[in-house]
Formats: structure tokens, sequence, C-alpha cells
């Protein structure tokens, strides 16, 4: 996973010092914010189905939380309508997730559900390809890694209206993955020369945490940010 990550960050100076040959590079700040959330794949189509649900688990009920994101990139021209604008960020990312359990005690069988309110803190590289389809408009693809810097979970459990203390937790994520590697989608519009409005979406292709819990998830979020380009 590390390889990944510093393969994006050796490829991001190779198209820098290319593309240094055609233009003068502009540079920038944007500050936002994530919309971030967990995608279980087992649930849906990202990996074309090839995960499948284990039978007894239902999928979680997940909370979108929001955390900020802020940093600076470099803005290199390539072609009249192609640009490459390598970003490197810092990135919060929260998620809520609740799922249902049950214990089995002699004869009887309780319900109850467990809360796990997530918090990560990430350094992220973006390698964005931006196409611009007008001088105002343009549309961005291109690879993400992100290096976790901090992370935490808050686990509560409840059995029948009724907290089970023994079983709450509050510390870091067990089996966290480090490094996180996905695919960006955005769209940007030009207010002015320098200002600029960006809608993000980022798809984790890597999984969360290394743990056998029965679950397979990544990451997934939106993000809303300003732009400024310097002259």
């Amino acid at each position: 996973m590390k390889k990944i990550f510093f393969l994006l960050i050796i490829s991001s100076f190779a198209f820098n010092t290319n593309a240094q040959n055609l233009s003068v590079p502009h540079y920038g700040i944007k500050v936002g914010l994530n919309h971030s959330s967990f995608n279980y794949t087992q649930y849906n189509y990202l990996f074309l189905g090839l995960v499948k649900p284990d039978d007894g688990l239902g999928l979680p009920k997940t909370t979108y939380n929001n955390g900020v994101k802020a940093g600076a990139f470099i803005d290199l021209k390539l072609s009249k309508r192609w640009y490459i604008s390598p970003t490197v960020s810092y990135s919060q990312f929260g998620v809520i997730s609740e799922k249902k359990r049950t214990w089995n005690v002699d004869t009887i069988r309780t319900t109850g559900n467990e809360v796990k309110t997530y918090t990560m803190d990430y350094v992220t590289l973006d390698a964005n390809f931006e196409y611009r389809v007008t001088d105002r408009f343009s549309l961005s693809v291109g690879p993400s890694g992100g290096y976790l810097i901090s992370n935490n979970v808050v686990k509560v459990v409840n059995e029948e209206g009724y907290q089970r203390i023994e079983d709450d937790f509050n510390g870091e994520i067990e089996g966290v993955n480090t490094m996180d590697a996905g695919l960006n989608l955005g769209l940007s519009f030009f207010i002015t020369e320098h200002l600029d409005v960006d809608l993000n979406l980022y798809l984790g292709m890597l999984e969360f945490e290394n743990i056998d819990e029965g679950y397979q998830k990544s990451l997934q979020a939106g993000s809303l940010s300003f732009g400024y380009t310097f002259n």
C-alpha cells in the first residue's frame, strides 16, 4: 500500500517536470469540507459484484460526518484544454456506523445495537487531470493517495435499552490501514480568474481495516471547496 502512495508522489513530480516545458506553473490554495462515509463493497457494484454479503449480515446503517479539507496545489497547462493540478491536503474524515447485535445466554436471546463513531485525519496527495471545457468550467479525474496521521473510534453497545459498559471502547481503530488510495472525480466552476468552486467525489479502492468481522469497507467522500490561484 505504501508503494502505491509513493508511486503517486513520484508520478506527480514527473508530470510537474515535463509540464514546466509547456507552461509557467501557477500556485494556489484550497479550503473546504469533506462529507464522508463508508462504502460497504458487499452491497454495491463498485467491485463488479466480486464481493458477496455473508449470510445473516445486514447492511450497517451509516451516517455521513463532516470534516475540514485544506491544502495547496500547482496548476500546470499540458495542452490547450488539459491541465494537471497535483494537490497536497490535510483531510478529515468521519463516519458513524450502526449495526444490530444479538446475545444468546442459555435459552434466552436478547437484541441490541452497536454504534461506532470514527474520526480520521489524513495527509492526501491528489494527481488531478483537468479538462477545461470552457474558461469557466472544467472536469477532473485522477488517482488519490492518503497517509493516516491520526485516528479514533468510540464504540457504544446497547442491549435492549441498557448500555453494556464492558463492551464499550474508546481508542485507536483496530486493524486500520495507514495507507488509503482511490479515485477522484470532480468539476470546477471559475467565479473569477483566480477564484473557483470545486465539487469532488472520492471513491476509496483499498480496505479500510485489516480485520475479519464479516464486512469489507472503504472510504467514500464528497467535498465542496474554494480554490484561490495566485499569479
